[in-house]
């Protein structure tokens, strides 16, 4: 395997490890192990640390990583830094401390991001994305991923707010047919959250194309696509523990509702009282 200091896909660094592990020595089994147990800390430790948490020796940690393919610790370490950077499950997180009580800690946590997420925001830009909702012919809402739900969230939301709001992909159909019922004036609320499937900028471009003003809510790793949108709201997803938080960006997407419910006035009201009365009708809630 050739010496690279970042990989991906199939040459990621756990399955290196995986495929190497039956012809490592006893020493590198014991870094291979410790790695495997969580793959998040290479991407803080030093040689050093990584050698005292094996129990081997720096001389064992550095033949480890030529044995895997890399020039050296330091290239590995790189690695794993760019997979946590791209929000990797496997490389984000990192190991609790014994004894912390986990509930305070993922609420401190939470807390941090949800203040870190809102102090990025523009006011200006709130209230014009309020009143573009408010004004658009047809809202139309995408997310994938992680990011879908969130969409999800908000289309419910603005649903009952005022008509012509949906999900810009119906079940079953493709991006295509989906974009080209987009005209001049419509309004797209996209979630792009980090762990975008590819072809997510050619989408941007193509709403773009359409006339469609764009409201992008992303994180710090988004690249180009902001300059196809008309408004980009910026969220702090990452966290020390596993997995990204989005309780920052569930609270952009509340104040959005906030605002687009002030724009409103009266004829969101109007509209939620129609909602209501069928739902009563209907008889769907408890």
């Amino acid at each position: 395997m050739p010496k690279t200091q970042a990989n991906s896909g199939d040459h990621s660094m756990v399955r290196r490890i995986h495929e190497a592990y039956a012809g490592l020595s006893d020493g590198e089994r014991l870094i291979a192990d410790a790695i495997l147990d969580s793959p998040a800390e290479l991407a803080v430790l030093s040689g050093s640390e990584l050698a005292g948490l094996a129990q081997v020796s720096n001389a064992t940690v550095s033949r480890f990583f030529r044995r895997l393919g890399y020039a050296s610790f330091d290239a590995a370490r790189q690695d794993a830094r760019r997979m946590r950077a791209t929000g990797s499950p496997l490389y984000t997180g990192a190991s609790q401390k014994q004894g912390a009580d986990p509930l305070s800690v993922v609420a401190a946590q939470e807390i941090a991001l949800i203040d870190a997420t809102l102090s990025r925001l523009n006011p200006i830009a709130v209230k014009e994305i309020g009143a573009a909702i408010a004004e658009a012919p047809r809202i139309r809402t995408l997310g994938y991923r992680n990011s879908h739900f969130l969409a999800q969230y908000i289309t419910a939301q603005l649903a009952q707010m005022r008509p012509g709001v949906a999900p810009l992909l119906l079940p079953g159909q493709t991006r295509s047919e989906g974009i080209a019922a987009l005209e001049e004036g419509n309004l797209a609320i996209v979630i792009g959250l980090r762990r975008r499937p590819s072809g997510f900028m050619k989408t941007i471009e193509a709403i773009s194309a359409r006339g469609a003003r764009i409201v992008l809510i992303a994180d710090q790793t988004i690249r180009e696509a902001p300059a196809f949108a008309t408004w980009t709201l910026d969220c702090v997803v990452d966290t020390p523990q596993f997995a990204d938080s989005y309780a920052g960006a569930m609270s952009v997407l509340r104040l959005l509702i906030v605002e687009a419910n002030r724009a409103l006035s009266e004829r969101g009201q109007k509209h939620l009282e129609r909602v209501e009365e069928l739902r009563e009708q209907l008889d769907e809630l408890e």
